[in-house]
């Protein structure tokens, strides 16, 4: 026969660590990015899952503006600091990050993030 006290214990032990265990499910993804000339070095794809608190830091050789599509995030890159793209992957798909300037090509996708269900 099972024990009332200790199982309301038990709930409630539950009820208290349920929230850290989905935050300690979702991970944190840190990328690195390397702009030169406007052309990123690498891989020009980075996959995340669905959840995901994702981190991508930028360094560029010219200033310029990345703009994040689905997700609507715009992010001003001035050379040399590093620039912090940071977003929760809610979305499922693949989301150009395109360059906004003027002139020629001011809509060119840079890289892409493929968010994974």
């Amino acid at each position: 026969m099972t024990n009332p006290n200790r199982l309301r214990v038990q709930l409630l032990a539950l009820a208290v660590l349920a929230p850290f265990a989905g935050a300690a499910l979702a991970a944190s993804p840190k990328f690195s990015i390397e702009l030169v000339g406007g052309r990123i070095k690498g891989d020009d794809t980075l996959k995340v899952k669905q959840g995901d608190q994702v981190q991508v830091s930028v360094v560029s050789d010219q200033p310029l503006v990345l703009h994040l599509h689905g997700y609507d995030i715009e992010t001003k890159v001035v050379p040399p600091a590093p620039a912090l793209m940071a977003f929760k992957a809610d979305l499922a798909g693949r989301f150009p990050v395109h360059e906004h300037r003027s002139g020629a090509g001011n809509h060119r996708a840079v890289m892409f993030i493929e968010v994974h269900p």
